[in-house]
């Protein structure tokens, strides 16, 4: 879009220099830019006026060297207003910390309360600050578990539980499989 409306009083030597800035009005809906835009058509009847009252084929009395030289600096001040202007208008701002991340204040890692089992009736804590940055170390593996009794269960069989944590998961990447196909096809 800048580069049409920077073109188009261009290449009408001025005529249409009002167009930059209706552009720039409409876009920032400042009152400024709406006075400095009747004062544009304002300007280019001003020269049109001065243009007609040339008498010559090459606009070279007094009458047109002011309407051209008129026309063509409003056009030329026009083209300059609205680069300014829609520069300022669209401007990103820098980002916040640029080129440096400050210190990570989140809290040391505690890890969950143990409950009954993995997922289900357990105590839930609730998800509290900003999550650990990646190159915390790992604390760790929790306090180890004693091994089983002897005559106590049958290490070789899974309990029940696991087999209906292996079902769940199965669902789980199941449906994640299918999701992951329905985004390729868009």
């Amino acid at each position: 879009m800048r580069v049409i409306f920077v073109a188009l009083p261009l290449l009408t030597c001025g005529f249409l220099a009002w167009a930059t800035t209706l552009r720039v009005a409409v876009v920032t809906r400042t009152v400024l830019n709406w006075w400095l835009f009747v004062g544009n058509v304002a300007l280019n009847i001003l020269w049109v006026v001065y243009l007609a009252q040339d008498n010559t084929d090459d606009f070279s009395s007094p009458e047109g060297n002011i309407g051209m030289i008129g026309m063509l600096s409003t056009g030329t001040a026009a083209i300059a207003y609205y680069l300014y202007a829609d520069f300022r208008h669209y401007k990103v701002g820098p980002a916040p910390y640029a080129g440096y991340y400050p210190p990570h204040t989140a809290p040391p890692y505690q890890p969950p309360p143990a409950g009954p089992g993995y997922g289900y009736g357990g105590p839930t804590r609730p998800m509290t600050g900003p999550q650990q940055p990646r190159h915390q170390p790992y604390p760790g593996p929790g306090p180890a578990t004693p091994a089983p009794a002897p005559g106590g269960p049958n290490p070789s069989t899974p309990p029940p539980r696991i087999d209906q944590v292996r079902a769940e998961l199965d669902e789980l990447s199941d449906l994640l499989r299918r999701d992951s196909g329905e985004g390729d096809r868009r």
